[in-house]
């Protein structure tokens, strides 16, 4: 396993992240939660959660997951790494819950959801092709390894 210098010296930035990914993940699974990590890690996790969500099926698939639940976290994380039009679009997804309903508990979540009009799928879906649009507006990989540069002492 190489140090976190090591892997900064790396010079693509996905393999910088999968190293970091690597570390960080082996160090998440020795617990059943995120309580071993510093708040760096669980940024990086946060961000890996929601993209794979994202990835798999959208918002849709986002909030009727696990991942779901860390949206406020999520969110947050966007922010920490200096993604506001991620965050900002993750938040515009939350408020899409009718009045004000959104909920991290998974089982509440899909209830509220198995209600919604479709509507709000639908605006999901716009806010989904948003997403993947901007993504290239927004250089997530570039911002995550900034990221990690700049916080290197909690990686």
């Amino acid at each position: 396993m190489k140090n976190i210098n090591e892997i900064l010296q790396l010079t693509d930035e996905i393999e910088i992240i999968e190293a970091v990914g690597t570390i960080i993940w082996d160090k998440k699974n020795q617990s059943e939660d995120f309580s071993l990590l510093n708040d760096s890690e669980r940024n990086f996790v946060y961000i890996d959660v929601f993209e794979g969500a994202m990835n798999e099926g959208g918002f849709n698939h986002f909030f009727s997951s696990e991942a779901g639940n860390f949206a406020e976290e999520i969110k947050e994380a966007y922010y920490a790494i200096k993604a506001p039009q991620t965050a900002l679009l993750i938040e515009k997804a939350i408020r899409l819950f009718p009045n004000e309903s959104f909920t991290d508990d998974l089982e509440k979540r899909n209830q509220i959801l198995a209600k919604m009009d479709e509507i709000i799928f639908s605006d999901w879906e716009d806010l989904d092709e948003i997403f993947f649009a901007d993504e290239q507006e927004e250089d997530i990989v570039a911002l995550i390894v900034a990221y990690i540069h700049e916080n290197k002492k909690d990686f």
